[in-house]
């Protein structure tokens, strides 16, 4: 028999609810269970049930309750005695442990830490306690089982973030947050579940909720835990399971259907994952092509979940595809960016790349798969350095030295037994197997008992259903006699190679051009598209010859609309068809760079003239009818290419990577910087090889931006100007301007406004002979907005001018930043309902070509405005989204920029400690990042922050700092300090 107080009192017993009767009668159980197996004197059951003015009649009256209550008991459970009278009163002869509240708590004390307990504590709350009963007694059990169950859904909380499980607790941490505004506590971890889904706006916000909660209710700040938390977020500082996402990393592919055997390899891998536990774990998972060790382990995989509960990474490596391999480099930024959080800076270097990735997996037990590699020097870097972690690694090669040097445990996976390859041919096939087993054993032989090759002749065998297996099996075997013959019978390829070519026999010649032109794509996925520009083909006669690929197995889906094909497969396919390789190449790299050109040519149409021209394909080319599908299409390929770029230059094209480079150069600004260097680095190593000095300029320009943005001024100002000499010396003087202005931006950035204003005079100096009137009204822009900071007069001309130039070429991206540059002006003049509109309209514009990097700024503009118009709660939403956007792209100035925002909102509402913490975070990447400006704009909202609680000396020493900075900055903020530092003294 079981009791529940913890929402309405009931009693259970066999699967049954028994009702106790009316409210007083549930009372006086009530008391009774509360301190089972313990004997509660009548005048203390009066007081808990009738309170301190009990009615005349009150014991006589608990005497009925008592009657009624033995009868519910002895129907619940016939010839029980539950209830005793004691000379001083009743006792429930019960375990503690039959009542809930009592298992509730137990758990919450044997397990305060452990999800499994925690949860099941929480299991148990089904609503409120002693649900309907009055009187003050009640009322004090209510409340302090509800701290206690608030307690246990933040313990419980915590538990499930440091699993990697932080969405799931959003909801429950909302609903009490929102229940008690005033608890810091649930506030605090809500912040860090929110962060850890990457809502970092989200978290601030409910930082906010609260801080003003505390004023209005208490006349309090936050204390030290929700400062803590706060600042973190700020900093982008929390602790492992509680970054950004993604938390839990999931990438292993689908497990292959109709898996079958192998039950030996898994338990090898079984006990070797049980040792998972000082020392990382290393599977060499080895055998022939085909042979179905991806398909082991990811089938493995799946199933082991429980056992790394923060997640399964996987790369394919590509050590045996025709494309290049994975190097370590690349790889270690792919893993990087699934595991640090969102906006985290993935170090350059391969070396600081396999630290920072050892770091990461520290404390966390995941499984690493490293698929296809080729030798031990490719996975060597992707070890993780302490225990926890399990790596398997596939490969053709024994890979001995891993073995050797680092203890890896070596897992043969061979031909299936024929038992096994008989069974998955049944389970593929069906019935006919079973009627034919003797045939059916003979076909597995034949297909060497691989399941890549029994999976096609299963296809094969599905596809006629009225032949016999044992015809299908001699056709086969006279397949493999042949091929015999012309290759000396080497090991298995001979039979491999039959079974293709036996799959191959059952196509049209058209398919099977289509398949040996996929051998040749340069990239591992593919779409439609991609298959008509190598085979030459329509796009309404790719996609049946695509289908009738994928229905024989010979090509996989990979995603939507896209496919990949086995590298065994793929292979294969280089060495059948008559195909101009040559000529195939040709027309899917013009494929690819007349989409990209007319994706760009959508999303950036004023800088068309500035992209190098691409001739038109007679391959069909997506149409683009608007922004978003450009967008898109480039998003989707965005993965594949750099390995495009690198397979050009590979195969006697470096100039199409050169152009790749080119093409992409605006589309990439602000985007996944590991892939944005990546390309430009190969097209800047192409560029040099052949002696373009044009394109190893413009590549070097490129990579000049991609540090700009990510706040590493001194490797961008290297790679500008090293772009500008090479300009220079090949007379390109525009591009020379380009880069002149380029390296402005870094002064502009670091808040040296007239060394910046000096750039931009020399960069439009040398576009004097140049018709491109972007080029023109971009560094007008620069120039006019630096300008504006300082106050100079020129500033509106310039901007204006600016603004006409970009009209005049037709360039939203160039007309939104010249609209943010006069709302510049617009708050210097006071005038900021203009300052308001130009912003709004500079955000819709970014939005509509979707650079969501630039839209930041024109929303951390948004929020300066409506600070100086007097709503800082608008402001601070404003600044929250900007800094949003800035993480995600990487942009450390902006990020900056918002977290000062923060804080002078902060200051606006009233909150100063909360002001300190902004300005702290915004102080601390400004001094990494070299913006001294921002530093300087920190240290004087610290000092504002300080004077207002009083603390003087603080307040002192932050104005002293920020007018140091000012005036080396030359910049006339340092008057304003001065006036605000007389009045504090």
């Amino acid at each position: 028999m079981e009791f529940q107080v913890l929402g309405s009192v009931t009693v259970r017993a066999g699967g049954q609810v028994f009702a106790v009767g009316e409210p007083r009668q549930q009372h006086v159980l009530a008391v009774l269970l509360l301190e089972a197996g313990r004997t509660v004197g009548l005048d203390t059951l009066v007081s808990r049930v009738w309170g301190e003015s009990p009615p005349k009649q009150a014991r006589r009256s608990l005497q009925a309750h008592i009657t009624r209550i033995r009868r519910v008991l002895e129907q619940a459970e016939p010839g029980s005695s539950w209830l005793a009278r004691d000379a001083g009163g009743y006792r429930l002869d019960i375990s503690p442990d039959q009542v809930d509240v009592f298992r509730f708590r137990n758990a919450l004390r044997d397990g305060a830490t452990d999800r499994e307990a925690l949860t099941a504590a929480l299991d148990l709350w089904r609503g409120e306690p002693l649900a309907g009963l009055p009187g003050e007694w009640a009322e004090r059990v209510r409340r302090t089982l509800g701290q206690e169950h608030e307690a246990a859904v933040v313990a419980w909380a915590v538990a499930e973030i440091r699993a990697g499980q932080a969405a799931a607790t959003i909801i429950p941490l909302t609903e009490l947050v929102e229940e008690h505004p005033l608890h810091e506590g649930a506030a605090a971890v809500l912040m860090r579940a929110l962060y850890a889904v990457a809502r970092t706006a989200d978290a601030l916000a409910v930082h906010e909720r609260t801080r003003r909660a505390l004023r209005d209710e208490l006349g309090v700040d936050p204390g030290p835990e929700l400062a803590a938390v706060h600042e973190a977020v700020l900093r982008h500082d929390l602790p492992p399971g509680e970054q950004g996402p993604p938390a839990v990393p999931a990438q292993l592919p689908a497990a292959v259907a109709e898996f079958t055997g192998r039950a030996d390899e898994t338990a090898e891998l079984d006990r070797l994952a049980a040792r998972a536990g000082d020392e990382p774990v290393i599977a060499c998972l080895t055998g022939t092509a085909g042979a179905g060790k991806t398909a082991t382990v990811v089938q493995w995989g799946h199933r082991m979940r429980d056992r790394f509960p923060d997640g399964q990474l996987y790369l394919d490596l590509r050590g045996y595809a025709p494309e290049k391999p994975v190097s370590p480099d690349d790889a270690l930024g792919a893993f990087l960016t699934a595991l640090l959080p969102v906006g985290a800076e993935v170090p350059l270097g391969a070396t600081e790349r396999a630290a920072r990735f050892r770091t990461a997996l520290d404390g966390r037990r995941m499984l690493v798969v490293l698929d296809n590699a080729a030798s031990v020097e490719q996975v060597r870097m992707l070890l993780p350095g302490t225990g926890g972690c399990a790596v398997v690694v596939t490969s053709r090669d024994a890979l001995p030295g891993l073995v050797a040097l680092h203890g890896a445990h070596r897992v043969t996976v061979d031909q299936l037994p024929v038992a096994d390859a008989v069974t998955l041919l049944r389970r593929l096939i069906g019935r006919r197997v079973d009627a034919e087993p003797g045939a059916a054993a003979e076909l597995a032989e034949r297909c060497v008992r691989l399941p890549l090759t029994l999976r096609l002749a299963a296809e094969l065998a599905v596809s006629r259903p009225a032949v016999p297996l044992s015809r299908l099996a001699a056709e086969l075997g006279a397949a493999q006699r042949t091929l015999d013959v012309l290759s000396s019978g080497e090991d298995q390829r001979a039979a491999i190679r039959a079974v293709f070519s036996w799959s191959l026999r059952q196509l049209s010649d058209q398919a099977t051009d289509a398949f040996a032109a996929l051998g040749r794509h340069p990239v591992p996925t593919f779409d439609v598209h991609g298959l008509a520009a190598l085979a030459g083909q329509p796009l309404e006669t790719a996609q049946v010859l695509l289908n009738t690929l994928v229905r024989a197995h010979l090509v996989h889906p990979a995603g939507v609309d896209r496919y990949l094909m086995h590298d065994l497969l793929k292979a294969y396919a280089r060495e059948t068809g008559s195909i101009d390789e040559s000529a195939a190449l040709d027309r899917v790299y013009a494929y690819y760079l007349a989409t990209i050109a007319a994706a760009m040519d959508r999303l950036y149409p004023g800088e068309a003239h500035r992209r190098p021209a691409v001739p038109a394909v007679a391959s069909p080319v997506p149409g683009f009818d608007g922004t978003d599908g450009a967008r898109d299409w480039l998003d989707a390929e965005l993965a594949m290419m750099p390995g495009l770029s690198a397979h050009a230059a590979a195969h006697g094209r470096p100039e199409t990577s050169v152009t790749l480079s080119r093409l992409l150069f605006r589309y990439l600004d602000g985007r996944n910087e590991t892939v944005a260097i990546s390309i430009h680095d190969q097209a800047h190593a192409a560029a040099h090889t052949t002696g373009d000095r044009a394109g190893e300029a413009t590549a070097l320009h490129a990579l000049g931006g991609v540090h700009l943005q990510a706040g590493r001024a001194d490797a961008a100002v290297a790679h500008l100007r090293a772009a500008s000499a090479l300009f220079k010396e090949i007379g390109d003087l525009s591009s020379q301007g380009r880069a002149v202005a380029a390296v402005g931006m870094v002064e502009e950035r670091a808040g040296h406004y007239r060394p910046a204003i000096d750039h931009y005079s020399r960069a439009l100096a040398l576009f004097r002979h140049d018709t491109d009137l972007v080029a023109q009204a971009h560094v007008l822009t620069r120039l006019g907005t630096t300008e504006a900071r300082i106050g100079h007069a020129a500033a509106v001309t310039n901007l204006d001018h600016a603004m006409a130039l970009h009209r005049q070429a037709g360039h939203p991206f160039g007309q939104a930043w010249a609209k943010l540059g006069l709302a510049e002006i617009a708050i210097t003049r006071d005038h900021l309902s203009d300052a308001l509109a130009l912003h709004t309209e500079a955000v819709e514009l970014f939005r509509t070509v979707g650079h969501r990097g630039s839209e930041a700024w024109g929303i951390d503009g948004l929020g300066r405005t409506h600070t100086l118009r007097g709503h800082p709660d608008r402001a601070a939403e404003h600044h929250r989204r900007a800094l949003d956007l800035f993480v995600a792209h990487g942009d450390r100035d902006g990020e900056t920029w918002a977290l000062n925002g923060l804080g002078e909102a902060c200051r606006a509402d009233g909150a100063p400690a909360s002001a300190r913490a902004h300005h702290t975070a915004a102080l601390d990447l400004a001094d990494r990042t070299g913006a001294q400006e921002q530093a300087a704009r920190a240290h004087h909202g610290l000092a504002r922050a300080a004077a207002d609680t009083g603390d003087l000396r603080t307040a002192r020493r932050h104005y002293d700092r920020a007018t140091t900075l000012y005036r080396d900055l030359t910049l006339p903020a340092a008057d304003v300090i001065e006036k605000e530092l007389a009045d504090l003294r």
